[in-house]
């Protein structure tokens, strides 16, 4: 994408001063600490790829070329993380630039060194040239991102089938969440740029806070990780403005205008970004719907009596055409895949009072 005279200045700046800082922490990390070569140059490419996502918009090839940065080596991801975590611990320095100059104090280790380095970076040549830059809201797909990082630091993981848009522009960063989608995003601690989800007629706001948004039909369902979230909403009477804590739900319809906030198991709640979905006497549509929800595969229930069995047991997501080999061994049920690649599932002809039956025993 091209750059006019005004951006490629800071950005020039930035990457000069980039190769400063790695020349400067290997000079140091011979002075202050002991470090093996492969740690050094994780925390260094750490820090490159921070100033990358702090400085502009990345573009997808950049994004996918982290990713496989990641996914190389596991103490990648980790030192990225490390180095992410010391940028919100000087987190007043984007405010104070004056303090900069702490950062040569020895008592630092090398990995507060890196960030340090890094953050002088962006806060002398990019940073502010950064947050006023006007970045245009992006389409992100569940398919192409599994976990990524936004330009503000924040993680986002989406569904399989989910589809949301991406503003990163102004004092805050927007996620437009569409209909039938789910987000988990884990938002840094900054209080002067909240994480705002749009989810219809549903806003949430969290900072620093790891939280979910589910939208299915017209209910809107967020579960609260960690820390505090804001929910705001239209109700009968007025708008609902709601908080949820570690732990706690929050379920709205779009139709009645009504809240139900109630505990519940947030790690089986986020289950579904590990691929296991675990089921215990669960109406089959209920299974079905989640299956479509969070894989690629299409499923489609053929006979209504089949939508009220109950199931019992777990789906891992990767291995959708396992679990319906096995399905179909247990209940008496076909399943089918089309020249489209939709499944549908019917119930065997000849074991369609047995269906009856064993939905009888699983309802009494």
């Amino acid at each position: 994408m091209a750059k006019n005279a005004a951006q490629i200045r800071p950005m020039c700046m930035l990457h000069r001063g980039v190769r400063t800082a790695e020349r400067t922490l290997i000079a140091r990390e011979q002075l202050v600490h002991r470090m093996d070569e492969g740690k050094l140059q994780r925390y260094l490419q750490g820090s490159e790829w921070l100033v990358c996502f702090k400085s502009e918009s990345p573009s997808d090839t950049e994004v996918e070329r982290w990713l496989a940065w990641c996914e190389e080596d596991a103490r990648n991801l980790a030192a990225f993380e490390e180095v992410y975590r010391d940028w919100n611990d000087f987190e007043g320095l984007r405010a104070a630039p004056e303090l900069i100059p702490a950062t040569d104090r020895r008592t630092f280790n090398l990995r507060r060194s890196a960030v340090a380095a890094a953050m002088l970076i962006i806060c002398v040549s990019g940073y502010a040239f950064w947050s006023r830059t006007t970045q245009t809201p992006r389409l992100i797909t569940g398919t192409n991102w599994k976990t990524a990082v936004l330009p503000d630091g924040s993680f986002l993981t989406l569904s399989a089938k989910a589809t949301a848009e991406v503003d990163s522009a102004g004092s805050d960063s927007d996620l437009k969440l569409h209909p039938e989608g789910e987000a988990y995003i884990k938002v840094p601690h900054d209080k002067v740029r909240p994480f705002i989800v749009q989810a219809g007629t549903v806003t949430v706001t969290g900072i620093g806070t790891a939280f979910d948004v589910r939208r299915e039909g017209d209910h809107t369902i967020v579960s609260a990780e960690e820390g505090i979230v804001q929910v705001a909403a239209p109700g009968a009477r007025g708008r609902l403005q709601l908080q949820a804590g570690a732990g706690y739900q929050i379920d709205y319809s779009e139709r009645e205008k009504t809240t139900v906030v109630a505990s519940v198991d947030v790690q089986r709640v986020l289950q579904w970004r590990s691929g296991e979905l675990a089921y215990d006497r669960t109406p089959l549509a209920t299974v079905i719907a989640d299956i479509n929800r969070y894989s690629t595969t299409r499923i489609v229930i053929s006979d209504p009596e089949l939508e009220r069995l109950e199931f019992s047991g777990t789906v891992f997501v990767a291995s959708i055409r396992d679990w319906l080999s096995a399905f179909e061994t247990t209940y008496p049920v076909r399943a089918s895949e089309s020249s489209t690649g939709v499944v549908q599932i019917f119930a065997e002809p000849a074991n369609a009072s047995a269906t009856k039956e064993m939905h009888q025993r699983t309802t009494h």
